[in-house]
């Protein structure tokens, strides 16, 4: 098995990832580089530490999109109403209406079911004393009316490797990239994959991501000593942290400041400037944040799990 803790031009893991970009260091590698959390822990001690995936989907975007949907809908029912009562009306007409109705109110529901159902948060515990991970999830799919719900796997620490993954999309002739943290679960002694869970996605650089890794491994390896002192995220935001959830830096709350320190460069500065070009667009969804975040239900483990996830033994 190779130890080095270099970049690979190649991917480390097998079956490679379809989106790799780039691996990180290795599990158990010595120290390297800052350790950082960026705000993402829920809770921090000797025993256990959660990682949050709040943040991983925006929430109050398929809120209003469901409205939207549901309100198209409504009106394409009274439209279908009022057409079947003309004479005349072509079939084809009728049917199209029809299809046009069931697609606005199937879109309707699923993005009302998923923004409003899906939990607020599905944590990570990553159990230092146990040498285990605790992945809370959400399965879900596109069928509006299938069967959803949550879901815990568990993953030996020792088997576990990370890479970062990169996702390409383009609007007109604008081409974006965002970043993701994956984690592996390995074969004993291979980096043959057994299975995988995104940690963290959405990121414009690797930067946040290589320190989280980071942080995590040191952790998981070494415990608090040495870690940097780390700020607990705010897992009861106020309105106008929902508000403001987009544009952070203008918060004028402890989230605020913690976005305003963590502008690094030109790249910081010019997202700041591009997003406030649409700052009304981004309130109506900061609204839509808020509600979400009133109505979604907390995260959820099975019976038993919660407390065997928190448990040193």
């Amino acid at each position: 098995m190779p130890t080095d803790t270099t970049r690979l031009r190649a991917p480390r893991i097998i079956p490679a990832h379809p989106q790799w970009a780039q691996d990180l260091a290795l599990r158990d590698a010595p120290p390297s580089g800052k350790a950082d959390s960026w705000d993402e822990l829920n809770h921090l001690d000797e025993v256990y530490l959660e990682f949050s995936m709040a943040s991983d989907i925006p929430r109050g975007f398929m809120l209003w999109g469901g409205v939207a949907c549901v309100a198209v809908g409504l009106g394409l029912s009274y439209l279908l109403f009022k057409v079947t009562t003309w004479e005349g009306v072509a079939n084809w007409m009728v049917g199209l209406l029809i299809v046009m109705w069931f697609v606005a109110l199937s879109h309707g529901i699923f993005f009302l079911r998923f923004d409003l159902c899906l939990p607020k948060d599905r944590p990570v515990r990553f159990n230092r004393s146990q040498g285990k991970v605790y992945a809370n999830s959400y399965v879900w799919n596109h069928n509006p009316f299938g069967r959803w719900g949550g879901r815990v796997k568990v993953f030996e620490w020792s088997t576990l490797q990370a890479e970062i993954t990169k996702q390409i999309g383009a609007s007109g002739e604008v081409v974006t990239q965002r970043y993701a943290l994956e984690l592996v679960a390995c074969k004993a002694g291979s980096f043959e994959a057994v299975d995988r869970f995104r940690l963290q996605h959405g990121a414009q650089t690797t930067l946040e991501y290589e320190e989280q890794w980071e942080f995590l491994r040191r952790y998981m390896n070494e415990g608090l000593v040495g870690l940097p002192l780390q700020n607990l995220r705010n897992q009861n935001p106020s309105f106008i942290d929902c508000l403001l959830f987009a544009m952070p830096w203008f918060a004028p709350t402890e989230m605020g400041r913690r976005a305003r320190q963590r502008m690094r460069g030109v790249l910081g500065v010019l997202t700041m400037v591009l997003m406030s070009l649409l700052f009304p667009l981004w309130l109506l969804f900061g609204i839509g944040n808020f509600i979400v975040m009133r109505l979604a239900p907390e995260a959820s483990w099975p019976a038993g799990v919660d407390e065997a996830s928190k448990s040193s033994s």
